[in-house]
């Protein structure tokens, strides 16, 4: 990708609000400045994870569903071990508390676990039946015209 396309890319992923997904769980229990820091810390790291995934991992996620929702959810689940929400009665890592950051992580953990044996269990299930992709040819020819039966005018 050029570096005209990289800049388009970023001002996209930025005005998308990547961070916004972080705070939504009990808005109203945060402090102001609190808020503001989970939710733009949240959008830079999804922001990173989506070009650094997307470059490493070379994965099909064309509407980046993971970088965003994914790894946003993981960051906003573990703000509050960093950042004690103010009706909270236990502090967080910030005020010296890392217990409360590992119980946050821990719940991401056991999450992602579930979340991927589930899902390959589903995957496999449905893929016994059905394709799970389209063939190579009707990808390049194109979806809307192959599964849709759009036609070209």
């Amino acid at each position: 990708m050029d570096d005209a396309a990289q800049a388009e890319r970023a001002r996209h992923d930025l005005r998308r609000g990547a961070g916004l997904g972080t705070i939504t769980p009990g808005p109203a229990s945060w402090r102001r400045g609190t808020a503001s820091s989970s939710g733009w810390t949240a959008g830079l790291v999804c922001f990173w994870a989506l070009h650094l995934a997307e470059a490493s991992f070379n994965y099909d996620d064309s509407l980046d569903v993971f970088g965003v929702h994914g790894i946003g959810g993981m960051t906003g689940t573990c703000s509050p071990g960093c950042l004690r929400p103010r009706d909270w009665r236990t502090s967080g890592l910030i005020e010296g508390n890392p217990q409360q950051l590992l119980i946050q992580l821990y719940g991401v953990a056991v999450t992602l676990v579930w979340s991927t044996g589930a899902t390959f269990v589903l995957l496999k299930l449905v893929g016994a039946f059905v394709p799970l992709r389209v063939s190579r040819e009707h990808e390049l020819e194109g979806l809307d015209i192959t599964q849709h039966g759009e036609a070209l005018q």
